[in-house]
Parts: structure tokens; sequence; C-alpha cells
């Protein structure tokens, strides 16, 4: 099992850092990002939406549905990023991502409306799983119900 406590930057070896700088892909204008940036980034989203989870909606620090779609957008760049990395690195990486993923899984529910495609304004189609859960408590889920 991963060790979550740990950043993903602690499962490789210089070379392999290097390896995986080399290997970041385009992320909006003028960013390159690497998969362990786009790791360590969804996994600080997926512990903030769980801990939002027991705020009220009127709390200013709650993150909302359209904070949900953007992770969800990171987390498919995500995917890209680690498709860039030799098999032994995605390998090892794939392993803590999926930790996360599990995590995520843990507080969510299935989105069979598809809220989450109407508010980030895409197709499901050959979206991957994430983009049919929502979290199953706390304010987003008053957020989703304004969605029909």
């Amino acid at each position: 099992m991963a060790d979550l406590t740990r950043e993903p930057w602690s499962l490789f070896g210089p070379d392999e850092l290097t390896e995986i700088a080399a290997r970041a892909i385009p992320f909006g204008n003028d960013q390159v990002v690497d998969a362990l940036q786009f790791a360590a980034g969804w996994a600080t989203r997926v512990a903030k939406f769980d801990a939002d989870r027991a705020l009220a909606w009127t709390d200013r620090t709650v993150w909302n549905e359209h904070d949900l779609a953007g992770s969800l957008h990171q987390r498919d760049f995500l995917e890209r990023s680690m498709a860039q990395l030799p098999t032994p690195l995605r390998e090892r990486l794939t392993a803590w991502v999926a930790e996360v993923d599990e995590r995520f899984r843990s507080y969510t529910v299935d989105d069979p409306d598809g809220k989450m495609a109407k508010i980030a304004e895409v197709d499901l189609t050959g979206r991957p799983w994430w983009w049919r859960r929502v979290p199953d408590s706390g304010p987003i889920v008053e957020d989703l119900a304004r969605y029909v």
C-alpha cells in the first residue's frame, strides 16, 4: 500500500526524477508540468474535498463544484503525463496514484445524471471513471442539487 503521507517524489532517485521532469507535458498556455506535480496536486485536491465534507456550505474556504470540475480535468492531465513515463517509473507512480484514487472513491458516489459533465461542459463518452463520481456528503452535494 502506498504511503500517502509521503510526497510522490520520495518514490524516485535523482536520475529517475530527472527522467520524469524531462517528460513533462504542456498545461495551460505557458506551463509545463510533470507527472509528479500532477500526482501531488491530485492528492492535495482529493484531501481537500474530503476535508470540506465536514464544513458548512457557508464556510468561505469550501471548494465548490467548479473546483471539482477543474480537479477532474487535472486528473486527466495526470493520466496523460503518466503515459509519457517509461514503464518501470509509470508503474511505481501508478501504484501511488491508485491509493489516492481509492481515497477519492471512498467518499464519492456514482453521478448517474452526469452533473459533473454538465458543470464542466464535457461529453462523458470515453471519459475515465473519475468523471462519474461526486462526493457523497458536504457542501458540494448542495451545489450539485442545483443542477438538473
